[in-house]
């Protein structure tokens, strides 16, 4: 059975059609100070997903944030058939409100293919369920917002195996890991497995670079928003299973911070990798 707060992410995260090409699409926290980042960049992917042969996974998502989105207003997707080949198709996603475009995508699917396998072996760290949830730490510590419960919500399960104490800041090393999942059984539907990963992945990119430099999102001298964000899928991932999701800060600098991340399954399987490059501006 499927926790009533997953459906509710499973159904903001499949934009029903308005027209050829165009989607419209709600959002997972109303009350929030703006949209969460990783909502509108998965909704862009199903709205592609949605205008393409379903033999064709997607394998990369590169997308801008450019203006803050209101958690009050509905989001318009516009998709462009940039090209349909004979292995290859590749959208470009247009996500608006009121008019103005908040996020553009390109989001490109293969159908599948053959070739050698190599990847990065899986860390060794502890397994989830020897770690608290970030839902219980909160709760415990009395730190729950109940406006943007993105990590901490009854939807996703996120363990932190790095712990950050965003209350007393102090620069720590540049990586942070994290196991996450959702919280119940999500519909055999790759494209929304898919979707729901670039959900969690804009989780801690900002957050380690926050940590590498001693900053916080809890104070208020520095502006904090993605502005590029990268994705490539290198297999089938199953978002209702642990996937590590482990980050690296590589640089700071320019009132900027960029990050890169990798997904492994609980079979040791890099199943897709990030990069983001995030707004860390001091006021």
């Amino acid at each position: 059975m499927i926790p009533l707060m997953l459906d509710q992410l499973l159904q903001i995260l499949s934009p029903r059609a308005a027209d050829e090409d165009v989607f419209i699409a709600e959002n997972m926290h109303p009350d929030a100070p703006r949209v969460y980042g990783g909502q509108v960049l998965a909704q862009a992917l199903r709205a592609a997903a949605a205008t393409v042969a379903p033999d064709r996974a997607v394998h990369s998502q590169h997308a801008y944030f450019l203006r803050p989105g209101d958690p009050g207003e509905q989001i318009r997707l516009e998709v462009d058939r940039a090209l349909d080949g004979g292995s290859l198709s590749s959208r470009r996603v247009v996500a608006l409100q009121r008019g103005k475009p908040i996020l553009v995508s390109s989001v490109s699917f293969q159908r599948e293919g053959r070739g050698d396998e190599f990847q990065q072996p899986l860390p060794s760290v502890p397994a989830p369920e020897t770690l608290p949830s970030e839902r219980e730490r909160a709760l415990a510590e009395g730190t729950m917002d109940e406006s943007f419960m993105v990590a901490t919500g009854l939807d996703l399960d996120v363990r932190l195996v790095t712990r950050v104490d965003w209350r007393n800041p102090k620069p720590l090393p540049p990586y942070l890991q994290a196991w996450v999942k959702t919280t119940g059984p999500v519909p055999e539907e790759q494209s929304l497995h898919a979707s729901l990963l670039a959900y969690m992945s804009d989780i801690l990119l900002i957050d380690v670079c926050l940590a590498a430099t001693g900053r916080s999102f809890l104070l208020d001298d520095c502006q904090i928003a993605s502005l590029d964000h990268a994705l490539w899928f290198h297999t089938p991932v199953r978002a209702d299973d642990w996937l590590l999701h482990t980050v690296e800060a590589e640089r700071v600098s320019g009132g900027r911070g960029l990050a890169r991340g990798k997904f492994y399954n609980p079979e040791g399987v890099l199943v897709a990798s990030v990069v983001q490059q995030g707004l860390m501006r001091l006021r």
